[in-house]
């Protein structure tokens, strides 16, 4: 313990000796601090979004330009054959977008039914399916966390909302 105190006491005489030494110190903290206070952003932008919209309608298109109008997702392209026919299903392309979770191309893929408008425009409760990529944890939580709050921003801003919960 001696030892140890007196090897703190020789570094406090080198301070006082040195300042430009403690200056150091102080402004390489205070810099690290800037940094990680306001240069350094954690949070999740640029998450691959593939969609599904069954219908097509122009409510169920401004609930997917509200989506991307966060600024926190962005359209995965397309990496399949376009259909070139209507022999293309449903379920074909609900396989084709789930696989670009696989691939790494999406993070989430957002699926819209096809009564969609007709049941939000009679006042009733509709789903909109959300698969999201788990192998993530905290990325998984935060995009549902936005598409649950642009659901609600979307309801609130459409004059949609009402005492029941249009959107599941």
């Amino acid at each position: 313990m001696k030892r140890i105190l007196n090897q703190c006491r020789k570094e406090l005489v080198q301070f006082k000796r040195d300042k430009f030494t403690v200056a150091l110190a102080f402004f390489l903290l205070l810099a690290v601090l800037l940094i990680y206070g306001f240069a350094i952003r954690l949070e999740i932008t640029n998450i691959g979004l593939a969609i599904i919209n069954h219908e097509n309608s122009p409510l169920s298109r401004s609930y997917l330009e509200r989506l991307f109008a966060t600024n926190q997702f962005k359209a995965a392209p397309w990496i399949g054959k376009l259909p070139t026919s209507e022999l293309a299903t449903r379920t074909e392309n609900t396989k084709h977008n789930i696989d670009s979770i696989d691939k790494g191309i999406a993070r989430a893929v957002v699926i819209i039914s096809p009564e969609f408008s007709n049941r939000i425009e009679a006042g009733k409760s509709t789903n909109i399916q959300v698969i999201v990529d788990g192998t993530d944890v905290a990325n998984a939580r935060v995009i549902k966390n936005s598409i649950r709050a642009t659901n609600q921003f979307f309801l609130k801003s459409s004059g949609l909302q009402t005492g029941v919960k249009l959107i599941s």
